[in-house]
């Protein structure tokens, strides 16, 4: 649910900054995929205020329901990983489908794994929450991302996370004149549930805290 952050610091962002190139993974994958349509900041942050619209249950409405507003505009990546090899694969326009979406989005035991092309795929995220990789792959060379999840919101959670990470993390060095500006929230956006369950008080306070983040950003 912390993708309506992202959307918050699109609108802020949308002003001053024209991509060439848009990546998503997890629920990036969603505000990319409408960023690379060219839908207005506006609209994406209304998007996330609608009543269940990040519903894990409604996910393939969701998803479908967003691809159909307006085709891509610009070039686009999603990131998924593979479950069973544990590696990522970057799909680009225009070979998106929606499973590919649907699959960038598969949090590990809240949302099924998603089969395509008879391989299984889980969330886009669970290597590394912020994959400037894939960009650099699809010729990136000056980057703005946005992280949403710098931390598991969970003291339970995070040391098995980092451990995770630090074992099959896929955290490839930054090639040599590839520049990198990351934008992270200034303040903790919530607890686990507050991430996993969308609420429409939460969704407008994380927007305007984005955009709040996102307004001086150089």
């Amino acid at each position: 649910m912390f993708g309506a952050w992202q959307a918050g610091a699109w609108r802020s962002l949308a002003r001053r900054f024209k991509p060439d190139l848009v990546v998503g993974a997890s629920v990036g994958s969603l505000n990319g995929y409408a960023i690379a349509a060219r839908w207005s900041a506006a609209d994406l942050c209304h998007w996330w205020l609608r009543p269940g619209v990040a519903n894990f249950e409604n996910l393939p409405k969701v998803v479908h329901g967003l691809m159909d507003v307006r085709p891509l505009e610009i070039e686009y990546g999603v990131v998924l990983v593979d479950l069973l090899r544990m590696k990522p694969r970057t799909v680009s326009a225009p070979g998106v489908r929606p499973e590919h979406l649907l699959a960038s989005c598969a949090v590990p035991l809240v949302a099924r794994p998603r089969r395509i092309d008879g391989r299984w795929y889980i969330d886009g995220g669970l290597l590394n929450p912020l994959p400037v990789w894939a960009a650099v792959e699809l010729g990136a060379t000056r980057i703005l991302a946005l992280n949403a999840l710098p931390e598991i919101p969970s003291a339970l959670l995070r040391p098995f996370a980092k451990a995770f990470r630090a074992v099959l993390g896929h955290n490839p060095p930054l090639p040599s004149g590839v520049e990198l500006h990351t934008l992270t929230p200034q303040c903790p956006l919530g607890s686990m549930h507050d991430a996993l369950y969308w609420k429409q008080e939460n969704a407008a306070r994380w927007i305007e805290q984005g955009a709040a983040d996102a307004a001086d950003f150089g």
